[in-house]
């Protein structure tokens, strides 16, 4: 009887840690969505075929107004700000109808469109200087990108192109 109580107890303890250290540590992996609102019409007149494979959203002249003021908010990373285990991944998928690029940087500022960064007031940040980036870090709609494992620490990802999309991953 008293070794049933014994071993209840420490069965009842381990479960207990369990989901302890599930409920309160950082999981592995997140998710982050890129998200944009293009009209697909009208960004495809301004920019070309296959700028933008929505059917509706914000028009192209819209966005620019949009970018007078300081950036689109429909456009952006959600969420902007993920704590992960250090040693885990994101995933970042592309749920808008552009292309977006997920890019690690030393620290956020313009991305490598000049009539963007003169809009917002914003200089290129270095890894602009990289081309190959968007081969590597850019995301088509529907699309995903995996980046890991994630080390400790601060870890800023923007879209080279929208530069207000931001995101801090955290590595703990």
């Amino acid at each position: 009887m008293r070794r049933s109580v014994l071993s209840s107890l420490a069965l009842a303890s381990t479960l207990m840690l369990m989901l302890a250290s599930s409920a309160f540590g950082a999981p592995n992996h997140r998710t982050i969505q890129i998200l944009d609102n293009c009209d697909g019409p009208s960004f495809n007149e301004a920019l070309g075929p296959g700028a933008c494979s929505r059917p509706g959203g914000l028009s192209f002249e819209n966005l620019e107004r949009s970018l007078a003021r300081g950036g689109a908010a429909s456009w952006r990373f959600s969420p902007s700000q993920a704590t992960l285990a250090a040693g885990g991944s994101v995933t970042a998928v592309n749920r808008g109808g552009e292309f977006h690029t997920f890019t690690e940087v030393a620290a956020f500022g313009g991305g490598c469109v000049p009539p963007i960064n003169d809009a917002l007031g914003l200089t290129a940040v270095p890894e602009c200087a990289d081309p190959s980036l968007f081969g590597t870090t850019g995301v088509i709609p529907g699309g995903s990108l995996e980046v890991g494992p994630i080390s400790s620490g601060a870890h800023r990802f923007q879209c080279l192109i929208h530069p207000w999309q931001r995101a801090t991953v955290t590595g703990v």
